[in-house]
């Protein structure tokens, strides 16, 4: 996930978020969110941040976004816990779209209307000096990614749900959600010590470091869309 300090955009929250059912927040904002921990900003270059109503506190945090076309927003918790046995990522999307411009397999092409990623900072996985070279240039122009393996939750496009693929060797992506779910309610519960054996074959080497939380919509999209998330983890305390 690329992550940059945007501006405030989008259109009138209040009114639309009525027309979506699911778990709605009451008050909250951005100064809410950083009191308890969490940074925020963009997910790209071009973003502008979209109008959102935010909730965090202790081991929970949630929010809903009106997202425009090219708008996006990025929240982001720095950690530093080994992972326990029963260390889980309790997940709730709920969309009223999908970005059908999105690629979802294609590293810098993907844009997730709805996203969680556990990264894990003092991971990595071995790779060629020019291949390094290489995404560090690429990484110059279209945001740079937390450094580490990474495993992202995401609401996506044309991926099957329940697909796990490689966006690049250090990120790995989980699909949760998708056309068929638009408009529902997801609810899950995902392991990370399972699926960090079942993405790389083995146990993670460092502790999870940073927690982010993202949702876009590109500019070549059309209308906007409603989006709400609550994410639940241990690893927020």
């Amino acid at each position: 996930m690329r992550m940059r300090m945007g501006l405030l955009g989008g259109v009138g929250l209040s009114a639309l978020l009525l027309l979506l059912p699911g778990f709605l927040l009451g008050a909250g904002g951005p100064e809410e969110a950083r009191k308890a921990g969490w940074e925020e900003g963009t997910p790209g270059r071009w973003n502008s941040l979209p109008e959102r109503k935010v909730r965090a506190d202790g081991d929970v945090f949630g929010a809903e976004v009106v997202l425009a076309p090219g708008t996006g927003v990025i929240w982001g918790k720095s950690s530093k816990k080994t992972l326990q046995p029963g260390d889980t990522l309790d997940l709730e999307f709920l969309c009223a779209g999908t970005n059908r411009t999105s690629r979802d397999y294609q590293r810098f092409g993907e844009h997730f209307p709805l996203s969680v990623t556990a990264v894990f900072g003092e991971d990595s996985v071995s790779l060629p000096w020019k291949k390094r070279v290489a995404d560090f240039f690429r990484a110059v122009w279209h945001g740079f990614s937390p450094k580490g393996i990474r495993l992202t939750y995401a609401y996506g496009n044309v991926v099957p749900v329940g697909s796990m693929y490689r966006l690049g060797e250090e990120e790995t992506v989980f699909i949760l959600a998708g056309e068929e779910e638009r408009g529902k309610k997801v609810a899950l519960v995902r392991n990370l010590r399972e699926d960090f054996r079942a993405a790389y074959g083995r146990d993670p080497k460092g502790p999870v470091t940073r927690i982010l939380v993202s949702a876009e919509r590109p500019s070549r999209e059309t209308g906007a869309i409603k989006a709400q998330i609550r994410l639940t983890s241990p690893l927020l305390r």
